[in-house]
């Protein structure tokens, strides 16, 4: 990765310049913003570097700590439990709903299953080509700009573990507001940067791993501050389950607390399904206005 090509940029949230280093990882630095706290990759890879982390070896990669999945498709049973658990938080009112980001199409699969007219966007090739080709689920090959979507079209916009991935989080939301109807709801999740779990195991947190992959590490108030500004108000917040092999969550938990060994999974227990909630993934809920 070629750093002299990449160019700093102001705070995604509050739109300062002025910031202060907070860690080095991989050749990049994420710095704090000295006008709001929030933290972020800058200077950012740049749009080549960016397209080249989405192609197939994304979803199956060799090292998932750091970036990635390990096998996502292999995974489709733990993936489709962890979203039908998310569509228990949906309204009862099935209506129109986009998933933005939307991967191999899992939960476009599930709300269809559930009753919802729901369709996809999801800018990896590979990703949206499976959703389409191996599921027969309606996702675009695309951003959610470059899908041209009329104003008003969904009653609910979901995105799941997406938004830390955007140089530009700020244009995301006002596009999913857009695309809104008037009252209708996002429904979006992300890395909590301000966690307990995060404050209290520091730069171990496994968050900080994820570079440049993530980009962006909100807590709750400046996800919400952005959300707010583009006519997106949070009405609600938890943190969601995932459901993942045993040998995913131990190993997780092994680098979080500095012990490899809890990795080391017997082989007949590796596969084994966990529902976990490692307070990890914070889910907003936001009205449009």
């Amino acid at each position: 990765m070629n750093a002299a090509n990449r160019t700093p940029i102001p705070c995604p949230v509050c739109r300062s310049r002025e910031h202060a280093p907070f860690l080095s990882r991989g050749g990049f630095e994420i710095v704090r913003c000295l006008g709001c706290g929030h933290r972020y990759l800058n200077p950012p890879p740049t749009a080549e570097e960016v397209r080249a982390l989405y192609d197939e070896s994304y979803f199956k990669s060799d090292g998932s700590l750091d970036r990635g999945y390990g096998d996502y498709a292999a995974q489709a049973h733990n993936i489709r439990r962890t979203f039908r658990d998310r569509l228990r938080f949906l309204p009862e009112t099935r209506g129109k709903l986009l998933d933005v980001g939307a991967a191999a199409g899992f939960f476009v699969e599930q709300c269809r299953a559930a009753g919802w007219d729901a369709e996809g966007v999801e800018p990896s090739e590979w990703a949206s080509r499976y959703a389409r080709e191996e599921l027969g689920q309606p996702v675009k090959t695309c951003g959610l700009a470059e899908a041209n979507f009329p104003d008003n079209s969904f009653d609910v916009v979901t995105c799941w573990e997406v938004i830390e991935h955007l140089p530009d989080p700020r244009t995301l939301l006002a596009e999913i507001a857009r695309v809104l109807k008037p009252g209708g709801l996002l429904y979006m999740s992300t890395p909590d940067a301000g966690s307990l779990v995060a404050r209290g195991s520091g730069k171990r947190w496994l968050g900080w791993y994820k570079v440049p992959e993530h980009l962006q590490f909100f807590d709750r108030g400046g996800l919400s501050r952005l959300a707010s500004e583009v006519g997106l108000h949070v009405e609600s917040g938890r943190y969601v389950s995932l459901t993942v092999s045993l040998e995913f969550a131990m190993q997780r938990l092994g680098a979080l607390v500095g012990v490899e060994a809890l990795g080391k999974v017997p082989r007949f227990l590796r596969e084994k399904p966990v529902r976990v909630n490692p307070l990890y993934d914070l889910m907003l809920v936001a009205r449009r206005s």
